[in-house]
């Protein structure tokens, strides 16, 4: 049943219990109708016909005619859900040369007693799926899964190495995905090391915070002047900013050290506007991952830094002109002498920022943001 017909035919009524009212089968019917219809019209008016996570399928292992659709969830044209809550194998030995068409259908049983005996005892309705291949069929009802460009059926069934899947491998690029609007939400703290004449990095997290708040996939909040002493758990991220010589008390390493095993990030950088090319402080930022015992290494092409969601041949440039930038990282820990909290405000040294200098560096600022939310995810589970 479609969208419109679930409109159609929605009940513009719902049981509204009282004690001692009649129960019967017609009234119980009415009451779980009721919700079923809402069910269905929600998913379909609020998300759509698609993938909600999941249904994956990959080879296996050693490659063969059996494939494996993963677990997951998905909404077909009626509204209903579509649930596979543990890996199940797929067998497509039997199907012939061409284009397979992998596809997914709601099904439920007949009402049925349960353990097949007639009684007094509640009948069953029993929900599940069904899977189906068919050639050469790219428009259908159905929920489809995955297509298989089949040219030899003697050949095993392979997983794509890249978005290009070749003859007999699984092509994942047509399946309709629902588009869930979860917002992911990040808290980032900012302190600075030393007194600054002005607010450049807090002006600068705040915009780069504005920045990501125009998509909605992203939330950031930004608290300013964030004591180290504590309990720092609530941050995702936390930024500490220098210019010139300070020094740490053990209760504040204590606290970062914690802060970083429980998952969170730190991201490190001087001043440059404040404290020139070369600034002393970079040195003791560095010093301060060796406290915690984090060695930084080099941020090189295909760190999730410099690829997730975008893609840079290497660290874009950051509020400093002078010199060579570099960019390190290690469990948790992240170094900059970019500089691209200045950058962030849209200046350089040498004047105001292009906007594709500022664009690169808004793209850094979500990769830095992914990567925090991606180590505290898998510190949580």
């Amino acid at each position: 049943m479609s969208a419109p017909n679930l409109l159609r035919s929605y009940p513009g009524r719902r049981v509204s219990a009282f004690d001692g009212m009649a129960v019967t089968a017609d009234v119980w019917q009415e009451a779980h109708n009721y919700h079923l219809y809402h069910e269905r019209l929600h998913a379909l008016s609020a998300h759509g016909v698609g993938i909600v996570t999941g249904l994956e399928i990959i080879a296996g292992e050693p490659p063969g005619q059996i494939v494996y659709i993963l677990p997951g969830v998905a909404i077909d044209p009626s509204g209903n859900m579509l649930v596979v809550s543990e890996p199940t194998a797929y067998d497509l030995s039997s199907y012939q040369a061409g284009t397979l068409h992998i596809l997914m259908s709601y099904d439920e049983s007949r009402p049925q007693p349960i353990n097949g005996r007639h009684s007094d005892s509640p009948y069953y309705v029993y929900t599940g799926f069904n899977i189906e291949t068919v050639l050469d069929t790219p428009d259908s009802p159905l929920v489809e899964l995955a297509r298989i460009n089949r040219v030899d059926v003697e050949r095993p069934i392979t997983n794509a190495v890249d978005n290009r899947p070749g003859h007999n491998q699984i092509d994942l690029r047509y399946r309709p995905r629902v588009v869930t609007w979860q917002a992911q939400r990040t808290h980032i703290g900012i302190h600075a090391l030393n007194l600054m004449s002005g607010p450049g990095h807090a002006r600068g997290l705040a915009n780069l915070a504005a920045h990501l708040g125009h998509s909605p996939w992203h939330e950031a909040w930004i608290d300013d002047d964030v004591p180290l002493a504590g309990d720092l758990s609530r941050y995702d991220i936390l930024c500490l900013v220098a210019k010139a010589s300070f020094q740490l008390e053990v209760e504040q390493l204590n606290s970062l050290y914690r802060f970083v095993q429980g998952g969170g990030t730190l991201f490190f950088e001087s001043c440059r506007r404040e404290g020139g090319a070369a600034p002393v402080s970079d040195n003791l930022l560095r010093d301060i991952a060796d406290s915690l015992g984090v060695r930084l290494d080099a941020v090189k092409k295909g760190n999730p830094l410099l690829s997730t969601p975008h893609l840079f041949a290497t660290s874009p440039i950051g509020f400093e002109t002078q010199g060579t930038s570099a960019l390190w990282a290690g469990d948790g820990v992240i170094f900059s002498t970019a500089d691209y909290g200045c950058l962030w405000t849209g200046e350089r040294r040498n004047g105001a920022a292009s906007r594709e200098e500022i664009r690169s560096a808004f793209e850094f600022g979500e990769n830095l943001v992914a990567y925090a939310q991606r180590r505290r995810a898998a510190v949580v589970r």
